[in-house]
């Protein structure tokens, strides 16, 4: 297995670097060239001549280059227990990558790697997806071995640097949970992917209601005006149609998004690890050691209250603080369980937390009733105010009454997230977890062992101090959580008490 020559990829990873790169020129290089497309879309005649010779350019120049950079992409595993990548066609790159910083080896197959049975062997380091390296187009057979090989060298680091495991914790558990496509069809529902396929319209916005004006939404006003039923409202009409069209197409796109990433999602849980296997064009292997995950993120929105229907999050640790601690929860490597009932959440909890129980059932303490003030006279009257001075609505009843009834909803939701933060804490066998929740029409949870945590902070304004409150910030690898307006005296002692757990307790997670 430690090769000490330096190997190349099958042929066969061409595909994957077309791929990868035409996928990285989406994601990063349409942002930047939005100005010119639309400029494009609404200036330059022709537009399918010149578009035709745009994209027959574009396709040659990214062949060309993912045969170039197949032809410079050379990889070794040696024996120092290294990981050595040559790569790069403008600019020559090299990345060593030590088993010891290898957090996980994941294993994705892609469908046109299928039929000629080759994956492509993942790197994760330390949950940082800029550190991420992936060896292309290998066989299988071969990628379970490297896989084997750093997670054996990582095991007998832990061992090193850990007391030995007392025989009744060392049980195997098996456990398997398997979710329809049925049920993922649900995510697609839950999540935003619609908002944000509409927000990617939207620079397209009036070159394509013109479009729609005139080629459809006329059509359909004249449709119909024919009927009697219709004439006087057609117009509208016609417009709400396209509109409902336009939302059920989001739709749909975020449906169609949720199955691609996780059609066949099943999830093994065996001897301490995570592992998930789902996808549709691409078959991710993802798994993750218990000891590597820091906190838990139970996300309900409104939607997901409406299918009585949970997402379940595990971020990847990170170093770096807070930019990195976004950056890992961004990071596509996250492990995401993306639709589960109640019960199953309580499930998956318990074979990570023992202790866990239904989190309606804690005492979770409550920010003081100066942060519902607060919050009431910045985002409800001085909105209200500031609106009704610059529209004149004290003179018009209709819109004196509009801001009413905004001043109203605003209030309502300020009060619901009020009522939806607070903070608690449960003892098992000598260890201490903590669980934050938040939300408004939604709610979210986050829950962590306390002595995984990297720093605890307490902060106050000039009138909190007067008050005698404190804003309590916890630090975690995979982001931060924080609990507003607590009396002084119990925000000092939650943290002393965590920089007790943090300091003294000698067990290793990371």
């Amino acid at each position: 297995m430690n090769d000490q020559q330096w190997q190349r990829v099958s042929p066969w990873a061409i595909l994957y670097f077309i791929v990868h790169f035409a996928l990285r020129f989406i994601k990063d290089g349409l942002l930047n060239l939005l100005p010119i497309l639309v400029l494009f879309v609404t200036q330059v005649e022709q537009k399918m001549f010149w578009g035709q010779v745009a994209a027959s350019v574009a396709s040659i120049f990214l062949m060309l280059y993912a045969f170039a950079y197949y032809r410079n992409f050379k990889y070794r595993i040696t024996d120092g227990n290294e990981i050595l990548l040559n790569k790069g066609v403008f600019k020559k790159e090299r990345l060593t990558l030590k088993f010891a910083r290898v957090q996980n080896v994941n294993i994705a197959e892609p469908f046109y790697f299928q039929p000629v049975n080759l994956v492509n062997c993942i790197f994760d380091a330390a949950g940082s997806s800029a550190q991420e390296a992936v060896i292309p187009g290998v066989k299988l057979s071969y990628a379970e071995h490297v896989r084997e090989q750093v997670m054996a060298f990582k095991a007998q680091l832990e061992q090193q640097d850990q007391p030995p495991i007392e025989q009744s914790e060392a049980v195997d558990k098996s456990h398997t949970l398997t979710i329809s496509n049925a049920e993922i069809a649900k995510f697609g529902l839950m999540s935003n992917m619609a908002i944000l396929a509409l927000a990617a319209l939207a620079p397209f916005m009036n070159v394509i209601l013109e479009y729609l004006e005139k080629n459809i939404i006329n059509r359909l006003e004249a449709m119909l005006n024919e009927q009697a039923a219709f004439v006087g409202s057609a117009a509208a009409i016609a417009v709400l149609i396209m509109v409902i069209a336009i939302v059920l197409c989001a739709i749909l796109l975020s449906v169609v998004m949720a199955l691609v990433r996780f059609f066949n999602f099943k999830l093994y849980f065996q001897d301490d690890k995570f592992k998930r296997v789902a996808g549709l064009f691409e078959r991710q292997q993802l798994s993750i050691s218990v000891l590597k995950i820091q906190s838990v993120q139970i996300k309900q929105n409104i939607i997901a209250r409406l299918l009585n229907r949970f997402t379940l999050i595990c971020p990847q640790v990170s170093s770096g603080g807070i930019a990195a601690g976004v950056a890992a929860h961004k990071n596509k490597q996250t492990f995401v369980m993306p639709v589960l009932t109640k019960e199953q959440v309580q499930t998956v909890c318990r074979w990570l937390f023992p202790w866990f129980v239904d989190l309606t059932e804690l005492h979770f303490i409550k920010p003081e009733r100066a942060l519902l003030y607060k919050n009431t006279l910045l985002y409800v009257l001085l909105p209200t105010i500031v609106s009704a001075l610059i529209f004149n609505t004290l003179f018009n009843a209709t819109m004196m009454l509009w801001s009413i009834l905004v001043a109203l909803l605003l209030m309502i939701g300020v009060f619901l997230s009020y009522q939806k933060t607070g903070m608690a804490m449960y003892e098992h066998d000598g260890r201490f977890f903590a669980v934050f929740k938040t939300g408004m029409l939604g709610i979210q949870y986050r829950v962590f062992e306390i002595y995984k945590a990297q720093s605890v902070t307490t902060t106050s304004t000039y009138l909190m101090r007067r008050s005698q409150l404190k804003t309590l910030y916890i630090q975690l690898a995979s982001g931060s959580v924080s609990m507003p307006y607590l009396k002084a005296e119990l925000a000092e002692q939650f943290a002393d008490f965590a920089l007790y757990e943090i300091e003294g307790v000698e067990r290793s997670w990371f």
